[in-house]
């Protein structure tokens, strides 16, 4: 079996998990060590994993085994993810400080079965008006000194063997119009529509589901110029367009992805959720035409083909501050913006100038 074959194994079993459905193709005991590498490096071996014990797939005591030991590894990382949130959520409440938690766990809650979604750093967000105070609140605690040099666009920290990102922009647009408009709403945004939802037993701070129906495009679209998209950031997506269907403000969604450059992007992209992950189109925001459907086929293969070649590239060289590695992500870049120029022509322009002006600060800073 190869890797195209692997990949669309993998979808099938995403669809399955996802939307709740039998699964529709066949899948032999030979395919599956090869279909959980691809979920692997897709980042969704837990929701995999599901599906294929869901379905009862007939793959033997040794593979079954295998597959029931990568549920009980996501199911143990969500819990104990979960608590040290919710720890951590509470001492900020505790001093009624401003922050917000975003991906990572927030979107788990979304998921059918929130357990199987494979998690990564703790990522939050702190408007300007309360990041010094949440700084010093956390900096006290740990007893730590918090330095941002410059090189990154968030600060990192640990806490109990776990990995913090302290954001002070929720998210950096290439093209400058872009990141003035983003700056002109987001942080009013968030404080007119508060959103909290439990973790661990604690009420914790979340994007609201419109801002997030942005946020979480914007993110993966970052992504995808870069190393390819993980086939988890559409999942996440998707999960988001879909859970708060009723509750997106379509009208102001509309206007913020026009006012950053991504709303043909988001209609081209949506349109492969739909005929690839399986997402009801009823649920889409917009209407979708086959002027957008037509780009479903590239994408679909790019997204296969990409996500190989930013891992390559990582094994290559090392995923760190080096000019081969940078040179690397910009030929990919560049590749990348000739492809899909049209979805979103500024902000695919800015993206190489932007990427040369943090590339050196990192080579001076380090």
């Amino acid at each position: 079996m190869n890797r195209k074959e692997s990949f669309e194994k993998v979808l099938a079993l995403v669809r399955s998990e996802l939307w709740q459905k039998p699964l529709t193709c066949a899948i032999s005991a030979e395919e599956v060590e090869e279909i959980l590498k691809v979920a692997r490096e897709q980042s969704v071996s837990g929701l995999v994993a599901n599906a294929i014990v869901k379905n009862q797939l007939p793959i033997g005591e040794d593979l079954t085994l295998e597959v029931c030991a990568v549920q009980r590894l996501h199911e143990k990382k969500n819990r104990e993810m979960n608590a040290e949130i919710a720890q951590f959520a509470g001492f900020l409440n505790r001093r009624n400080l401003g922050y917000v938690i975003m991906k990572g766990q927030t979107m788990a809650a979304l998921y059918p079965n929130p357990l199987m979604r494979s998690s990564g750093d703790i990522d939050f967000y702190c408007p300007k008006t309360s990041f010094e105070a949440v700084q010093k609140a956390i900096e006290e605690r740990l007893g730590i000194v918090m330095k941002h040099n410059g090189s990154e666009r968030h600060d990192t920290f640990r806490i109990n063997g776990y990995s913090f990102e302290m954001h002070s922009d929720l998210t950096i647009f290439n093209a400058p119009s872009h990141q003035k408009y983003w700056e002109s709403f987001i942080d009013d945004a968030i404080k007119a529509e508060p959103h909290r939802i439990p973790i661990g037993g604690e009420p914790v701070p979340i994007l609201s589901p419109t801002v997030d129906a942005v946020f979480i495009f914007a993110h993966l679209m970052g992504h995808f110029m870069e190393t390819g998209l993980g086939m988890k950031q559409l999942c996440d997506w998707a999960m988001v367009l879909h859970r708060h269907r009723d509750a997106i403000d379509r009208k102001r969604l509309d206007e913020c992805l026009t006012g950053v450059g991504l709303k043909k992007a988001y209609l081209c992209v949506g349109a492969w959720l739909v005929e690839k992950l399986g997402f009801p189109e009823k649920d889409f925001p917009f209407p979708l035409t086959a002027k957008h459907k037509s780009w479903v086929k590239t994408l679909h293969s790019n997204l296969e083909k990409m996500r190989g070649e930013g891992i390559d590239l990582d094994e290559k060289v090392g995923h760190r501050v080096s000019f081969l590695h940078s040179l690397g992500t910009a030929m990919i870049v560049a590749k990348q913006t000739l492809r899909f120029l049209p979805l979103a022509p500024k902000e695919m322009l800015w993206r190489i100038p932007m990427m040369t002006v943090w590339s050196v600060k990192k080579r001076v800073i380090s």
